[in-house]
């Protein structure tokens, strides 16, 4: 059993490179940061919409927030807006580090620190896509780790990450379909519904009004959601489903984007779908293969 599962943890496995997968999360990570600029001061400025005092009642006291720092950088005479953007600024730095490879383990370490802090100093704010950046930066860490460590021990640990995403994914998706299936919206197709007449543009929601003489067709799209995600971690490692699985949920979250007009949380997850399943397609340029040899006494894991 032992060594069954640590052959499915550390074993044989083909995957994206590391390279790419490191310098895609950066490159997002940023790009999310850019979408809202205009609006930084409004979410984190010290008279923003969100007050502090307000926010720091619905956190542990022990989580990080903005507000530590303000109020040490305050004896000096820098200001809560001021401390805000040095630390905005640090942790576009360590994108711009993590993406020119760059003391690796260092900055996946702050940029998931600093991320964290400003997740935490806008709670009521913050919404599933931000709690999942905050995870995929906390992954880059474990990815980036392995530069502390012989080249010949990179991929055992680059191999851990992987699955550790694996896993989770398997875990979201398993738990989204339960919670599903405790109400009666997706069963009868009114979750659909609701959704392109709440959240979508009203040139797609006018173009969908001709699908109410065919409720049948809300019904499928919602029972397919439905038997998708609890399948997931069934239908994702199996050599039959997994490509027109991955291909399915790659659709759902491009449906999510254009009709929830969640454009952020769509591609976050389509990215981290690519990057956990992405290798069942062959892309040769992004592909890395895995291999294991075992001697007498040691195993010695070989990365090309």
């Amino acid at each position: 059993m032992k060594k069954t599962i640590d052959i499915f943890v550390f074993g044989k496995t083909k995957t994206l490179k590391k390279e790419w997968a490191i310098k895609a999360i950066a490159l997002f990570s940023a790009i999310n940061v850019l979408f809202i600029v205009p609006d930084l001061f409004y979410i984190f400025g010290e008279q923003g919409i969100l007050q502090q005092a307000v926010n720091e009642r619905y956190i542990f006291w022990y989580q990080p927030v903005l507000g530590w720092f303000a109020d040490i950088f305050g004896y000096v005479g820098i200001s809560y807006n001021a401390t805000f953007l040095i630390f905005l600024a640090m942790y576009m730095l360590s994108l711009a580090c993590l993406w020119f490879n760059f003391k690796r383990p260092v900055f996946a370490v702050l940029s998931w620190f600093i991320h964290f802090m400003f997740v935490n100093s806008t709670y009521l704010f913050s919404y599933g896509a931000d709690y999942f950046v905050s995870f995929m930066l906390f992954m880059n860490i474990l990815i980036c780790a392995g530069y502390l460590f012989k080249k010949e021990h990179r991929g055992a640990l680059y191999s851990f990450a992987i699955r550790f995403l694996q896993l989770h994914l398997c875990l979201v998706y398993f738990f989204a379909g339960i919670g599903k299936l405790l109400g009666t919206d997706w069963l009868d197709g009114n979750a659909i519904w609701m959704v392109i007449n709440t959240y979508t543009s009203s040139t797609i929601a006018d173009g969908s009004t001709a699908m109410v003489a065919y409720p049948i067709i809300f019904k499928i799209l919602a029972w397919g959601t439905v038997i998708l995600e609890l399948l997931y971690p069934i239908l994702i490692y199996s050599k039959q489903t997994r490509k027109v699985t991955l291909v399915l949920v790659l659709m759902l979250h491009a449906g999510i984007g254009i009709f929830m007009q969640f454009y952020i949380f769509a591609v976050l997850m389509m990215l981290l779908n690519i990057i956990a399943f992405g290798h069942y397609f062959k892309w040769k340029p992004s592909l890395q293969e895995e291999t294991t040899k075992s001697k007498a006494s040691s195993t010695k894991i070989v990365y090309s």
